[in-house]
């Protein structure tokens, strides 16, 4: 074989060596990125489980409220009536 088919066969087989890791480092990299997706689309739902606990137990915690709230006013109104009422007595 003549120095030039040699040249030429040892610069194809490093051109194809290159491509070929090339190709495997761009797979590798892809595949690290789309696995750190899936941990942040998991992350995603476990927050958004979360808020929507939180959520729920604050819906409770206003609807508790709400429930005391014409309890309260109705107390309220009713220690108001009378209090209003004594200095009418007085006078």
């Amino acid at each position: 074989m003549s120095r030039a088919a040699k040249l030429t066969f040892l610069g194809s087989c490093v051109f194809a060596a290159s491509t070929i890791w090339f190709v495997h480092r761009a797979q590798n990299m892809e595949r690290e990125s789309m696995y750190q997706g899936v941990l942040r689309d998991q992350e995603r739902k476990a927050q958004r489980e979360q808020n929507t606990r939180e959520f729920e137990e604050t819906r409770a915690r206003y609807a508790e409220l709400i429930k005391q709230q014409p309890e309260l006013s109705e107390a309220g109104g009713n220690q108001e009536s009378k209090e209003s009422s004594r200095p009418d007595e007085g006078t």
